[in-house]
């Protein structure tokens, strides 16, 4: 963690005319609310890193929280499917980025909010979703890409297992410069939450988690609050990370 600390508010992120959204997305598809969920706590971790101002943050957080809405007007058995998608489930899949950016603006979403549910699949490289190119990806919708692929990559999916978190770094390191924001990947490698050896090594990993806990310290202090999507994502998160260092631990032991 950074030594930049979430500033305490009295109320949780406020999201005028969609909180309904999350709520029902909540409610009917609780898995699709914690990768949300999941996706805000990485952006918000993103922008403490970066000292990127308090309301910097708060517009990052609600793209984040909301940048699968469109998921809800896809036919589940689509995104559920096991196995590949034909071209034409394919094909509406995508549309999940632009309808949920039509269905925030019809909701009143600003125009920065609707940018990053709309533009978060697009790649540097010109061969996202609309084919935008480099920088004229909106900034914000860059830094939700890496935190959605992270996210998606160490989750279970019906057509595949997750990776570990240090081989869904090396993917994401992999993308810079294709898929992902080349400057914005390379600032996030100096930082030890974004480093594959945290994830291998046991004292490092413990290191970390004590990071860990004072994250989640501060986000329940700052949002109140122990329901707000923060800080249910990053105590999932904390609860990963024991996992982990249990299993290197007891590999470490066996090996002795």
């Amino acid at each position: 963690m950074t030594d930049g600390k979430v500033k305490k508010r009295a109320v949780p992120v406020e999201l005028t005319g969609i909180g309904d959204l999350l709520k029902s997305m909540k409610e009917s598809w609780p898995t699709l609310f914690l990768h949300s969920a999941n996706v805000a706590n990485l952006c918000m971790r993103i922008c403490t890193f970066l000292r990127l101002d308090e309301v910097e943050r708060e517009i990052l957080i609600a793209g984040a929280l909301c940048h699968d809405v469109g998921k809800m007007l896809i036919p589940r058995d689509i995104i559920d499917k096991p196995g590949p998608l034909t071209e034409e489930e394919w094909a509406e899949l995508k549309e999940h980025s632009w309808r949920g950016a039509s269905l925030l603006a019809e909701r009143g979403g600003d125009r920065s909010l609707v940018e990053m549910v709309r533009y978060h699949h697009e790649r540097w490289d010109g061969k996202g979703y609309e084919g935008l190119r480099g920088q004229r990806i909106p900034w914000r919708a860059r830094v939700i890409a890496v935190a959605d692929a992270l996210d998606a990559m160490i989750s279970l999916r019906p057509y595949r297992l997750p990776l570990k978190i240090y081989e869904a770094l090396e993917e994401v390191y992999q993308g810079a410069g294709s898929q992902f924001d080349p400057k914005l990947v390379a600032a996030l490698a100096e930082e030890p939450f974004w480093q594959t050896a945290t994830y291998r090594d046991p004292a490092r990993l413990e290191r970390q988690i004590d990071e860990e806990k004072q994250w989640l310290v501060q986000l329940a202090d700052s949002y109140v609050t122990l329901s707000h999507p923060l800080v249910y994502a990053q105590s999932q998160w904390l609860d990963r990370l024991l996992v982990i260092l249990w299993q290197l631990k007891g590999n470490a032991a066996g090996r002795g």
